[in-house]
């Protein structure tokens, strides 16, 4: 899951943009964490959704990529390493079960901004996990795969229903 920054810009900041995002709240952050400018060529690590407020935001890792809304962290774990994951590594936190490895770069990156667009203007969040069927997913060493449903209070009169594999997001 290593994106390059043309990738990120064309499959996720341009896709955000054109689907309600305002550019000016957009931040982009090197590995290191300094803020760096929309067409550096220095790697974008991090990406902030929300200006200053630094609530909704998506991070580069590499191995996995997650994304940060209030003190919720969803990860995307590439298959080939979720084996080294420990409970630990994913306590609390919401854990992708689909195969990462099926989708081309474009494909993740849009299913991130759909996930991001979610969590746009959210004013609050729970989540519940829940256990699933035996042999729904694979398991690992380290920890339980989960089903997670994702409600999000937003000004939303319409409320919608997105799944992604193993979460469940209303919103």
């Amino acid at each position: 899951m290593k994106f390059s920054n043309e990738e990120i810009r064309a499959y996720m900041v341009d896709y955000l943009i054109s689907n309600s995002m305002n550019n000016k709240l957009i931040k982009y952050l090197s590995e290191d964490g300094d803020e760096i400018q929309f067409n550096t060529s220095e790697k974008i690590g991090t990406i902030v959704f929300d200006g200053d407020d630094e609530n909704l935001f998506i991070n580069f890792y590499g191995i996995h990529t997650s994304i940060f809304v209030d003190d919720t962290e969803i990860m995307f774990i590439d298959e080939n390493s979720k084996g080294t994951y420990t409970s630990s590594d994913v306590y609390n936190n919401v854990v992708y079960e689909g195969n990462l490895r099926d989708m081309s770069h474009e494909e993740m990156l849009k299913m991130f901004s759909d996930i991001i667009l979610c969590f746009y203007d959210a004013e609050d969040i729970s989540i519940f996990q829940l256990d699933v069927p035996e042999n729904a997913y694979k398991k690992y060493n380290y920890y339980e795969p989960h089903r997670f449903i994702i409600e999000v209070k937003n000004s939303n009169e319409i409320q919608k229903e997105s799944i992604y594999e193993n979460i469940t997001i209303k919103h």
